[in-house]
């Protein structure tokens, strides 16, 4: 994210299709270091990362 004050990291995302209305977003995170990921795995992010499911959610249902 810009202007985060955490190293980078890479995410891999994929979609699998549950049912023609439904599908499950599996997330592979990899992290500069595991010191790093350790500090992230700190915060309580559950929240944000919810919130900003929900938003991809909300946008992708008006498009479809």
């Amino acid at each position: 994210m810009e202007n985060a004050p955490f190293g980078v990291q890479l995410e891999l995302l994929e979609f699998e299709k549950i049912t023609n209305d439904t599908s499950k977003l599996n997330m592979h995170v990899i992290y500069e270091s595991a010191a790093l990921r350790d500090q992230l795995l700190k915060l309580p992010f559950a929240y944000g990362i919810n919130m900003a499911h929900n938003r991809l959610q909300d946008i992708v249902s008006k498009i479809i």
